[in-house]
């Protein structure tokens, strides 16, 4: 988890454990119901109402991890997703470069010049962006603010393989206020629907 020793090596970590309980991805799988349990309360008992400093929880996890798949973070448990880089597969697996070197062999080179084998590795990746996303926002009136912090997701082909409901309303933001900005009228939105 490059990003969570960035973080505590920086400070930052530190600083939002000041605004929200922080939980991180367990390493061994018979610890993940504890810390799923431990995280739920939190965010329950911080949606009842005033609790001092501290309000919510972060949740750090791995694409492809223990909490990726089979997990719902529906309603108050998933509000905010922040997929920071995008989770390529590893290029050097046996099994990835076998298929890339078939699909090769026998697929062409598609109008726009690209190999079958950089399609199929790019879609591995979005397909990992979006079930992620999928953790959040799981019946339709439940709502997530996604963040996507990788340049790379301004690119119209990545952008075209969000599903459509998500890549309609992206927005690209260059800087910090632009985008706490729309983070907070996203937030005031939801908040007056309710």
């Amino acid at each position: 988890m490059a990003v969570y020793h960035r973080w505590s090596s920086s400070g930052l970590l530190d600083r939002i454990a000041k605004k929200k309980q922080v939980f991180w991805e367990p390493k061994l799988a018979s610890q993940v119901d504890g810390l799923l349990l431990q995280y739920a309360r939190c965010i329950e008992f911080n949606s009842k109402g005033d609790t001092g400093a501290v309000s919510g929880a972060l949740l750090l996890c791995v694409v492809g991890g223990k909490l990726s798949e089979g997990i719902n973070f529906s309603d108050d448990l998933g509000r905010c997703v922040v997929m920071v880089g995008m989770p390529y597969p590893n290029i050097k697996s046996p099994e990835l470069a076998e298929k890339m070197k078939y699909l090769n062999s026998t697929m062409p080179r598609r109008a726009d010049g690209s190999l079958a084998s950089q399609v199929h590795y790019e879609n591995l990746c979005m397909k990992a962006v979006n079930q992620s996303i999928g953790r959040a926002i799981r019946h339709s009136k439940d709502y997530s603010c996604i963040f996507l912090a990788d340049h790379r997701y301004a690119r119209p082909s990545v952008r075209d393989k969000l599903p459509h409901w998500i890549g309609s309303q992206l927005q690209v933001c260059q800087d910090f206020g632009t985008g706490f900005s729309a983070t907070r009228k996203f937030f005031i939105s939801k908040q007056v629907k309710k």
